[in-house]
């Protein structure tokens, strides 16, 4: 039987974001032949990198493949919070119990530092600090999450409400959750926004930053690197990896370590007024305690729907994953079932083996990756870290310096694999 159409008479297949924040060609500029520093990736890393560097004096250059921000910086949910996937008891089972907290507390840092960076710079990026829901997909689910939180040491304790099975309609108008937390620090911003501002930021500390320009080679020399472009070859002392979920093969020790996988995301058309205040009443960010859940949220003018998750397991495009996401939409929703879908599109997150994000120095190269969805909060914290790492300031160590960095096996990385893993996840998730 056919699909049935969801697509509404305006829909586009590009991010909802791009229309208030379109990725825009960078005026031309020649490539300058040496620098002090060259950052390979545009997006929250690199920038945050740039800014560092180039407000230390030190002469900077952006290198981008694509448009500057076409990656997952204009491509994500705009969901904010202290991110760190696994909670105490994984981290501590890994790492040991110093170490988790530690890296949690890098968590809560990260977060207090975006906050502080949006208002220092006077960024205006529709950020919002309206909390998060956490809907429990189960009553077993619901009872480990309130444990959990209630267990937590006070060094790494995070401000939260409970929200019974009885009140959930108070945050979603849906009968999906049997319970779930409220996490009142939590926000949410306009990705594209967001980055549009923080790439002005930097253009104007210094730092140039050249567009549709891929590094080809990195090439090692007695005083650093050689980048080979098609638009010439540049000198730098130092380089900074920071492509994330674009980690292409050339930079193949990196590109082994982390794992993209797409998230997809779309927008519904415009709702109206009485339907949309009823959908997330507090306009909250909402996610749910499932391994492969969805996330959603209103738009920042509170007129559609957004919701995102990995709803396919071979690498489709966002309109193929766009009818399997809709119908996610409509579980949760089912009053939306005939909603359309004006909005749909893809971006690729990077995965590492331990879930955890990664920083550090090899080869001479120094990186930062692996934020395993989270990559607002984290990606903007440790780039202002790595960048800070390259200057040798003390306050470039991190709690993560420690965590070596393995590879994931070539299997894994093989859709006969992942595809039935993350389905018997899912599967095992509903019986749950």
């Amino acid at each position: 039987m056919a699909s049935k159409n969801i697509f509404a008479p305006d829909y586009q297949n590009i991010p909802y974001w791009w229309e208030a924040a379109p990725l825009e060609k960078l005026a031309p500029t020649s490539l300058a032949r040496s620098a002090d520093v060259a950052i390979i990736g545009s997006g929250y890393t690199g920038l945050h990198a740039a800014l560092q560097t180039a407000r230390a004096g030190r002469s900077t250059l952006v290198f981008e493949k694509e448009l500057a921000g076409y990656g997952c910086s204009s491509r994500n949910g705009g969901q904010v919070g202290t991110s760190f996937k696994p909670i105490l008891a994984g981290l501590e089972k890994k790492f040991g119990r110093t170490a988790a907290i530690n890296m949690i507390q890098e968590g809560h840092r990260a977060l207090a530092y975006l906050k502080e960076f949006i208002h220092a710079e006077s960024l205006d990026c529709d950020w919002h600090e309206c909390g998060r829901f956490v809907g429990a997909h189960s009553k077993k689910a619901f009872d480990k999450d309130i444990r959990n939180r209630e267990n937590s040491p006070s060094e790494v304790a995070e401000e939260f409400h409970v929200v019974s099975r009885s009140e959930v309609h108070t945050e979603i108008d849906s009968d999906l959750f049997r319970g779930g937390v409220i996490l009142p620090a939590h926000g949410s911003i306009h990705p594209g926004k967001y980055h549009r501002e923080l790439l002005k930021r930097v253009r104007q500390s210094g730092a140039v930053v050249v567009d549709q320009c891929p590094v080809q080679r990195l090439e090692r020399t007695s005083k650093g690197f050689r980048l080979h472009t098609e638009h010439g070859t540049v000198d730098a002392k130092d380089v900074i990896l920071a492509t994330n979920g674009y980690t292409q093969e050339q930079f193949d020790w990196h590109q082994k370590r982390v794992l993209p996988i797409g998230s997809f995301q779309i927008a519904t058309e415009v709702l109206p007024e009485n339907v949309i205040s009823k959908l997330i009443p507090n306009a909250r960010v909402v996610n749910d305690t499932r391994l492969v859940g969805n996330y959603l949220r209103l738009s920042p003018d509170h007129k559609r729907l957004l919701i995102g998750g990995r709803v396919t397991f071979s690498e489709s495009s966002s309109t193929q994953g766009s009818q399997l996401l809709h119908r996610q939409m409509s579980t949760i929703f089912p009053q939306l079932s005939e909603t359309l879908t004006s909005y749909s599109w893809v971006g690729f997150i990077a995965y590492t083996i331990d879930s955890t994000p990664h920083i550090g120095v090899h080869d001479n190269l120094y990186y930062s990756m692996g934020f395993c969805g989270s990559g607002i909060t984290l990606s903007s914290y440790f780039g202002m870290r790595i960048g800070q790492k390259l200057l040798g300031t003390s306050e470039g160590a991190t709690a993560l310096d420690h965590l070596k960095f393995k590879a994931w096996p070539s299997f894994v990385r093989s859709s006969w694999f992942f595809t039935p893993a993350a389905r018997m996840i899912r599967i095992a998730e509903k019986i749950l």
